[in-house]
């Protein structure tokens, strides 16, 4: 071998080195720039859910005076629409608690409210609750049935609802032409496994690892006429952990995105 063989060879190496130094740099700036963003986000948030919170319990208050009959009488029709309401300002209430912990406490903290529950039920009423959205968005919803055997979970049944809630708006929100969300149940081992996979737009990969970061919004869906914080998913995560599950997903870029939720069918507490 050559001088200038090997004087072409150190060149070459060095330039990789500076390549990979520059790649790293750029990786460092990005990080802090997003640390600075979820930041100001999180200030931002917070403000927003101490604002709404007040109000929402003054609701609250009103709603349980007309559904106790305190105001007097009201009809069985009107007190249908009235517990209906109360019931979404409570869960409302709940959730803005939830946000607060999210970005004022550790994500460990996040209490729950354990009952048994059938994650079936939850998902199938997630689901009518989401036509109207699917149904404008030109999009279809299949559930394949789950075994009747499906056993029920120690979970908290408003927050669970949320899980699906957010992984379902996503899945609908995301695809494009006509869509399609396909949604299971399984039971595996020790744990349920709720999967929800969509033909839409999918993640980049080079921004797959952030998905379940506070306020993550892959670029090539801001260009959608869409709406969203960026903290649906982050939520899921923090609620499944809280619950000793696990959630994670596969997605190509233009072929689609599927979320999985596994939750182990009795509370860590009781095994």
């Amino acid at each position: 071998m050559d001088a200038l063989t090997i004087a072409l060879i150190i060149i070459c190496i060095g330039e990789l080195f500076f390549i990979f130094y520059l790649v790293q740099r750029e990786r460092q700036t990005r990080v802090r720039s997003i640390k600075k963003m979820e930041e100001r986000r999180s200030n931002f948030v917070s403000i927003i859910s101490h604002q709404l919170r007040t109000p929402l319990s003054v609701i609250k208050g009103y709603l349980e005076g007309l559904v106790t009959g305190d105001q007097g009488a009201v009809s069985p029709g009107q007190k249908e629409y009235l517990d209906d309401a109360l019931k979404v300002s409570r869960e409302t209430i709940e959730l803005v608690n939830d946000y607060l912990n999210i970005v004022k406490l550790d994500p460990e903290k996040m209490e729950l409210n354990r009952q048994t529950v059938q994650l079936a039920d939850i998902v199938r009423a997630e689901i009518d609750k989401m036509q109207t959205l699917a149904r404008a968005s030109n999009c279809t919803i299949e559930l394949a049935e789950p075994p009747a055997s499906l056993p029920p979970i120690q979970g908290d049944a408003i927050k669970l609802r949320q899980v699906v809630e957010n992984i379902l708006a996503n899945a609908i929100k995301y695809t494009s032409g006509k869509g399609k969300v396909a949604v299971s149940l399984k039971d595996r081992d020790g744990s349920i496994v709720f999967s929800c996979r969509d033909n839409g737009v999918g993640i980049p990969d080079d921004e797959q690892e952030a998905i379940f970061t506070k306020f993550f919004r892959a670029r090539n869906i801001l260009h959608k006429n869409t709406t969203g914080s960026g903290l649906g998913l982050y939520l899921a995560r923090v609620i499944v952990g809280a619950h000793g599950g696990e959630i994670w997903f596969q997605s190509k870029e233009g072929a689609g995105t599927t979320v999985y939720v596994s939750l182990p069918k009795h509370s860590p507490s009781t095994q």
